[in-house]
């Protein structure tokens, strides 16, 4: 990375760091809203996690929880690999390179 890129403005403007923003919050409000009914909106393992320390859900209850976090997390993930035909890769070595 190259020092004068520090400190001049050559990054997103904060209207597009709001969008960012926006979109993040409106995936994981949909996710929530879309699995409240089946785990309670349980989209996270440190959700889960939380549950289980304050006495809220069992112990069989949170192992099953994560399981199917992470079981739709490595799904996601390669849905995405195959969607994105491995952009993934070249995109990190994009920005590898700035």
């Amino acid at each position: 990375m190259r020092a004068d890129k520090l400190y001049k403005g050559t990054g997103p403007p904060a209207s597009g760091l709001l969008v960012v923003a926006l979109a993040h919050a409106l995936a994981l409000f949909s996710a929530v809203a879309s699995s409240i009914n089946i785990s309670g909106g349980h989209v996270n393992p440190a959700v889960t996690f939380g549950s289980l320390v304050g006495g809220r859900i069992s112990v069989i209850r949170a192992v099953s929880y994560w399981v199917a976090q992470l079981l739709g997390s490595i799904f996601a993930a390669l849905l995405l690999r195959l969607v994105t035909n491995g952009m993934v890769r070249y995109m990190a070595y994009i920005f590898s390179t700035l």
